[in-house]
């Protein structure tokens, strides 16, 4: 069991072995996958270990330029912007490492996109937009933290892996404690073993004082350790200040795109297969446009039934995969949900539709989800649920794991994935017509009482390494990443209905890729 022992300079393994992954074997291609990984999602570090907050990146100074803003822009061209960050004293910032968002968008004809961010490492920064429709087109950047408090978060996520810890209550013959729980826990106090059988993916809790391991009967988030950061620490961290705050423009703010000369090009169908690109798509009118197929429109719920008929379908993952669970039942009057019993806000959930022999099937992905109280017999891993799938072409999996693997270490999640995707590669195997669908990360609110366990930084470090450990397998991406960042609506973790309309589109447009419109 992890003691209290520095472990930033073992080997990716070996500080899973430190945190209760003792009995995992790792192969060679494993363990230099993570090794990769790690290097992947290095972030660059400011020269000094100490910056004074007068000297950390300060958004209300700092400005962008749109470079070439003189020439005449057409739909399908690429747009430019630098922008120079400067600190509290008003001086240009020479190294770089903040994490920024940025997006275009039309208000008037409800049109976004997000950019692509390249940090040069020295104070500036190129972001690239493409240009997908025409008429006035703004800029819009924000910065989501400084580079200075950054390394604030990564010393929390190395160093204190343990500020969001989960609880347990054990029942038997009317007795009744409860106690802290986590995917690794000091060994100061007898611990229950909770380790999964299949996988090895570890969870502990403390024992109970009188009552055995085997009455445990749920799990349930406890709590947050609090006043985690110095003060300095603090002053990175400030609602108005510098986070998610917008970096002003040098006029002009935005470019006039002129409707291009060329024929827009026809989309294909959306298979599986081709590698997710970005942007991924984009807005217009309040539709997702995907650049690379053609997305149907599911405007009825009788196009819903015909799309899903004959199918069952899982959707594996947390409250934002839930959330296609509820609209789908929602705007499917007669896809009726069966009583189970189980909490409105957990789950697991059944949906049925006898008439078009449609199944739905929500499922909370297990430890160390983070929900109000779910029964011990639910924490069923995603990797333990795929191999008990048969499959086959009228089988449709959908799988979320980001939001809640956040406040821990990496190399947590890097192996929660191997997991995963082993069975996801075991399944297609047996039944390759099985579609696999992943659905991404979510941007939310990052308001300064939540980024030290959620922050967006957090999300889009284990995000891009699940991107790639995914890359060249026969399934599906849906990019909510920039399906969040692209929309007018304020960030937030459950994204607005007209949000979640989108994601359904674009699933269901591979799920029935030839459906008529």
């Amino acid at each position: 069991m992890m003691q209290k022992v520095e472990t930033r300079n073992l080997h990716w393994t070996d500080r899973l072995i430190q945190r209760g992954y003792q009995i995992h074997s790792f192969t060679p291609e494993e363990r230099s996958e993570g090794t990769f990984l790690m290097k992947m999602i290095e972030w660059p570090k400011p020269p000094n270990s100490a910056v004074p907050f007068q000297k950390s990146s300060n958004p209300a100074y700092s400005h962008f330029v749109i470079l070439n803003s003189a020439k005449t822009f057409y739909v399908g061209d690429q747009l430019q912007v630098m922008l120079q960050m400067y600190d509290f004293e008003g001086h240009p910032k020479r190294y770089g490492g903040d994490y920024l968002q940025a997006r275009i968008h039309t208000p008037a004809l409800k049109a976004g996109s997000a950019g692509t961010v390249l940090d040069n490492q020295n104070g500036t920064y190129y972001i690239n937009f493409n240009l997908s429709w025409s008429g006035r087109v703004e800029i819009s950047v924000l910065l989501v933290h400084p580079s200075e408090g950054i390394q604030a978060l990564k010393r929390l996520r190395e160093k204190q892996p343990e500020r969001v810890y989960l609880k347990s209550t054990f029942k038997y013959l009317g007795a009744s404690e409860t106690t802290v729980c986590n995917l690794y826990l000091p060994q100061t106090e007898p611990l229950c073993n909770f380790t999964d059988p299949r996988t090895a993916e570890p969870w502990f809790c403390y024992k109970p004082k009188k009552l055995p391991c085997s009455a445990r009967i749920n799990h349930f988030k406890g709590d947050y350790e609090k006043n985690l950061l110095t003060g300095e620490e603090n002053r990175y961290f400030q609602s108005g200040v510098n986070i998610k705050q917008s970096i002003p423009h040098r006029a002009p703010g935005y470019v006039m795109v002129e409707p291009s000369s060329e024929p827009t090009p026809a989309l294909g169908e959306c298979v599986r297969g081709p590698p997710m690109v970005s942007p991924s798509g984009f807005y217009y009118q309040d539709k997702w446009m995907s650049t690379t197929c053609n997305i149907h429109r599911f405007e009825t719920p009788a196009k819903i039934k015909e799309c899903l008929r004959r199918k069952i379908v899982y959707l594996f993952g947390d409250s934002t995969m839930r959330q296609w669970f509820e609209y789908l039942t929602q705007f499917v009057p007669d896809l009726k949900r069966l009583e189970l019993g189980n909490p409105i806000k957990v789950g697991p959930h059944l949906a049925v539709n006898l008439e078009n022999n449609i199944v739905v099937e929500y499922r909370p992905h297990g430890p160390p989800i983070q929900f109000s109280t779910i029964a011990s017999q639910h924490l069923q891993l995603i990797s333990n649920k795929l191999d008990e799938i048969k499959g086959g072409k009228n089988t449709v999996i959908a799988i979320t794991l980001v939001a809640h693997f956040t406040p821990f270490p990496v190399e947590v999640y890097i192996r929660r994935i191997q997991n995963v995707r082993r069975s996801i590669l075991q399944l297609l195997n047996r039944s390759p017509d099985t579609l696999v669908v992943i659905k991404t990360a979510n941007v939310r609110e990052n308001p300064p009482q939540i980024v030290a366990y959620y922050s967006d930084w957090y999300a889009f470090q284990i995000d891009s390494v699940m991107r790639k450990m995914f890359t060249g397998i026969n399934m599906v991406f849906v990019d909510t990443w920039e399906m969040t960042i692209a929309h007018y609506l304020p960030h937030n973790i459950h994204s607005g209905r007209i949000i979640i309309k989108n994601e359904i589109d674009v699933f269901l447009s591979y799920v029935c890729p030839s459906i008529q419109r």
